[in-house]
């Protein structure tokens, strides 16, 4: 595995308490950005001088630079400090039902290539044909730091193995284990939606917030949830699969083989479903073109340009998933909800129906200064997660 010069010695006790004091200064730094010696000797509970040298340590390493002075009233203006972005480079897998993208990121969020790869997740050489092109890329690029991978579906925490598109894994071993073997790298995983709802609170709209619920609309449906401040995994890391609970009892057959799930009255996968439908049954639209495959863009720039018919099927679609959130909400009372995913792209037609929903099925109490929006972002935020996911990672190992 590739190492660092600043972390190798861990000898003595003296050594593995410096290596912890330095993977403090560096997460903090990461998370609240540039600060001086003397806020961080006291986040740290460590003293000015020890800050000092060990500032001066991780400059000679290039873990970190001067960031200007701060502002003052009168004295001296202290300086800052902040992580080199440039120090490091990760690589992120974005996997999605149909596309997979593959993406160096630096740790100030350039993004230094990206290639996508038109694949569905569901194909049998899915993995094959993901190593094929994880080969290619590291043979002209440099060797990354790590390898971070979003994914979609139900991801354990402890074996990074993925129970909803067994594609994913080789026999009992998951994506990041077949890459960390092969490529002698630090490979992690997480949930999609969680890596958005990372993103968003290191640098979108649930930056400085504590209770945010982030739904990922895409052809499935998922929960991410910062409750307190904290991302919530849960006891395997499946927490937030709003997806699957079950709202009509008679409801259709959804993917998952339960009956009635929320992903079968609000997804994308729904909208492109009943347009076919209704397409078949002779509605009149817009959408009415011989010889043409029917794409999820179709409908929602049907919708956006007038078609009725169009409109209909999303707001369907939003009152269903604005029902579903009020369970959500009534459980941790958020302060602002993101929609994300492919969804997000109906924009206002998407948000005023959820809206209206939630307004219908939450107590006043919770629905009262809650947001409901859509982030700027948008897929970044996914990758700005992951490789904050990565980063978290390598301290923590750089730490143990």
């Amino acid at each position: 595995m590739p190492s660092d010069p600043l972390f190798d010695s861990q000898e003595s006790l003296v050594d593995r308490k410096k290596i912890l004091s330095y993977t403090r200064i560096l997460n903090h730094l990461f998370e609240h950005g540039s600060n001086s010696i003397a806020k961080l000797a006291k986040e740290i509970h460590t003293s000015v001088p020890s800050v000092t040298a060990m500032l001066d340590e991780l400059k000679q390493h290039e873990w970190v630079r001067e960031k200007g002075a701060s502002k003052t009233k009168s004295g001296r203006r202290p300086v800052n400090y902040g992580i080199n972005g440039s120090k490091k480079v990760a690589l992120v897998l974005d996997i999605n039902l149909y596309e997979t993208n593959f993406i160096f990121i630096n740790l100030n969020n350039e993004i230094i290539t990206k290639t996508s790869f038109e694949i569905d997740l569901e194909k049998e050489t899915y993995l094959k044909e993901i190593i094929r092109e994880v080969d290619q890329l590291l043979k002209i690029n440099d060797q990354p730091w790590a390898i971070g991978i979003s994914a979609p579906g139900l991801i354990e925490t402890e074996s990074g193995l993925n129970y909803t598109h067994q594609n994913l894994n080789k026999e009992s071993k998951s994506l990041a284990l077949v890459l960390e073997e092969k490529y002698k790298l630090h490979v992690f995983n997480i949930n999609d939606t969680r890596a958005s709802l990372l993103g968003e609170h290191h640098y979108g709209l649930a930056r400085n917030k504590k209770n945010v619920l982030l739904v990922n609309l895409d052809w499935g449906v998922g929960l991410g949830i910062l409750h307190n401040g904290q991302i919530v995994e849960g006891a395997a890391g499946f927490a937030g699969e709003l997806g699957h609970v079950q709202v009509y009892p008679d409801g259709e057959l959804c993917a998952c083989g339960k009956i009635g799930c929320l992903e079968t009255v609000a997804s994308a996968s729904t909208i492109v479903r009943k347009a076919k439908a209704g397409l078949k049954e002779g509605k009149a639209t817009s959408l009415n073109q011989e010889n043409k495959d029917l794409f999820l863009s179709d409908v929602i720039a049907a919708a956006i340009n007038g078609d009725e018919f169009s409109i209909d099927i999303i707001y369907e679609v939003g009152r269903e998933l604005g029902k579903g959130l009020a369970m959500a909400v009534h459980l941790f009372n958020p302060e602002t909800i993101i929609i994300d995913g492919i969804l997000k792209n109906a924009g206002d037609l998407i948000v005023s129906t959820v809206k209206q929903s939630i307004n219908k099925y939450c107590l006043v109490p919770f629905k009262q200064n809650l947001d409901v929006i859509i982030s700027p972002l948008g897929d970044d935020a996914k990758v700005y997660g992951t490789k904050s996911f990565v980063f978290k990672k390598m301290m923590e190992y750089y730490a143990n």
